[in-house]
């Protein structure tokens, strides 16, 4: 999350209160301090928020202004923002579908570039292959070399965004991976990717066709320049319900994982088949070994689903990520961005501040804002809708998971379109409150998985050989070894990189993740005199701590 992502977030919070307390906005920022900090400082010197006796902050801005389905203008008037010099040369990519909403696109770059931005825009995509895809990286780098002036304009549309083929895809994927700060832009309905949903958008869409409906575009571009130069608010809609519902980031999650994967495409099929016909079974349950790929196969499943309409991926050290009632939250905000039916009945509950800013329980918030308003009369999607659940076992605390009891419990009052994944290992705590279904398992001896390493390293390893090709022979020792985990494959390929292993020679490769670990830890901790005396207290101190620790508290081990 950038700076002024954060920023928004926080304002958004602040103008629906009044004021908050330090720790709630902590919270909304995902625990991130030093962002939090930088925020919060930023906020109180432009006047926009004061401090209130160190433990939170209360609200100097405008006043909200609309009601919450209301588009929130520019805290400037039109014309003052058109007529106004940006603060900043900016660099922006524009991405877009090349579809019939081209001459909107064309129209934004060419407004663009009488502020004075710099303005990246593919006007005929003649390139094709390889030489397309380094030609969208080299643009992106050049709106990345300076993420203090770089923006993504990402438009939206059914052509661009659907998944899982939509034409600008694989562009918002390498952006979120870059860090760059996304300002989508809604110009014909179409569900926002579950990776920016957390982003709010503008919404142009009264400005199409742009030759019917031309005098409207200098109201909505006076709102776009003013997202892209001030960073302000777009939406009050979504700003009510981000504010509310607080959804929870996994940014690190799609960029740990999604740029390398590879395969499981016999998995896919299964999955689709599933969700395409009535099942007697309305959950499928992923289970497999520690390092067998399913955290990597829960991040794609929802950038390439558009069934998907709502992720959670559970962290065994973040609290927040282990807790229903947070879960509960960040789902109803995830399906609000899918199903406008949806967001339009959490928008009408008039009780909608009074839920999420209490203390109710997890029960209480997923009947009154998941079951309750996808009842009474509730439109039936046009295709079946998903929630993703990866890793619930991490959600396991002291022997009980409370995560899995709650989606025993509740999950079967969902309406009869709905359908839920779960990815975990095979811990008890889950065995015993899933015992009634049949798992999918991914065995780490199947052929496919298998596979799917071999594909992997037959692709990853080819910088690392002399003449670019890993030989049949190398790639079956190296698969041999890996013995069916798929973080044993990245591992290697990570240690190539390092300079820790070489193909010429695949005897020394470790047999399996442990002796993976093991090697590591030898090449680290050469010397054992020094490792007992000085590395060992800090880690064993590290160990012991029940939460992460700052540089601060371990220096004082």
């Amino acid at each position: 999350m950038t700076q002024e992502q954060a920023k928004t977030l926080v304002l958004g919070r602040l103008q629906a209160d009044g004021k908050a307390k330090n720790s709630e906005l902590l919270e909304l920022l995902g625990g991130d301090q030093a962002l939090f900090d930088r925020v919060r400082e930023d906020l109180i010197f432009h006047n926009q928020a004061r401090d209130y006796q160190q433990v939170g902050l209360v609200y100097c801005g405008p006043k909200d202004q609309g009601t919450a389905s209301e588009a929130r203008p520019p805290s400037r008037n039109v014309s003052e923002i058109l007529a106004s010099s940006p603060p900043r040369k900016l660099r922006i990519f524009l991405s877009y579908g090349h579809d019939e909403h081209a001459e909107l696109a064309i129209k934004i770059k060419d407004s663009l570039e009488e502020r004075g931005h710099e303005v990246w825009f593919d006007e005929a995509r003649l390139k094709s292959g390889r030489a397309w895809e380094q030609y969208i990286e080299d643009g992106l780098d050049w709106v990345a070399a300076d993420q203090e002036i770089g923006r993504v304009v990402f438009m939206m549309t059914p052509h661009s965004v659907r998944r899982p083929d939509g034409f600008c895809l694989n562009e918002l994927a390498r952006a979120v991976d870059k860090g760059l700060a996304i300002i989508p832009v809604m110009v014909a309905w179409a569900e926002p990717p579950l990776s920016i949903c957390r982003i709010q958008w503008l919404d142009m869409r009264d400005c199409v066709p742009l030759r019917q409906y031309a005098a409207r575009f200098p109201d909505r571009f006076a709102h776009l320049v003013d997202a892209l130069e001030n960073a302000v608010d777009l939406e009050g809609a979504q700003s009510m319900l981000m504010s509310g519902l607080e959804p929870l980031p996994f940014d690190a999650e799609l960029a740990m994982h999604q740029p390398r994967f590879t395969g499981r495409e016999w998995l896919f099929t299964k999955i689709r088949s599933w969700l395409g016909t009535r099942s007697r079974s309305r959950v499928f349950w992923i289970t497999g070994a520690p390092g067998i790929g399913k955290t990597a196969l829960s991040t794609m499943l929802f950038s390439q689903f558009r069934e998907i309409g709502a992720v959670h991926l559970c962290s065994q050290n973040h609290d927040r990520k282990s807790n229903p009632r947070r879960l509960v939250k960040s789902i109803a905000f995830q399906l609000s961005t899918q199903l406008p039916d949806y967001a339009a009945r959490l928008t009408s509950l008039r009780d909608f501040r009074e839920l999420t800013r209490g203390d109710c329980n997890a029960e209480t918030l997923f009947d009154r804002l998941v079951i309750q308003p996808l009842h009474g009369g509730f439109p039936n999607p046009d295709r079946t809708i998903a929630i993703l659940i990866d890793a619930l076992d991490e959600a396991t605390k002291s022997g009980r998971n409370e995560l899995a009891e709650f989606l025993h419990r509740e999950f079967a009052k969902t309406p009869e379109w709905m359908r839920l994944i779960i990815t975990s290992r095979p811990e008890p705590e889950i065995l015993s409150l899933l015992q009634n279904l049949d798992p999918e398992l991914i065995a780490g001896d199947s052929d496919e998985n298998l596979a799917d390493i071999r594909q992997f390293l037959e692709r990853e390893l080819k910088p690392f050989a002399p003449d670019g090709v890993v030989s049949p022979a190398t790639l079956d020792k190296i698969v041999s070894r890996s013995q069916g985990i798929f973080l044993y494959a990245e591992c290697v390929r990570q240690a190539l990189e390092r300079g820790d292993l070489s193909l010429d020679r695949v005897e020394d490769f470790p047999r399996g993740l442990k002796d993976y670990f093991r090697q590591f830890f030898k090449r680290r901790f050469p010397y054992t005199h020094v490792y007992k005396s000085v590395h060992r207290p800090l880690i064993a101190v590290i160990i012991a701590a029940r939460e992460l620790m700052t540089i601060d508290y371990s220096s004082l081990a």
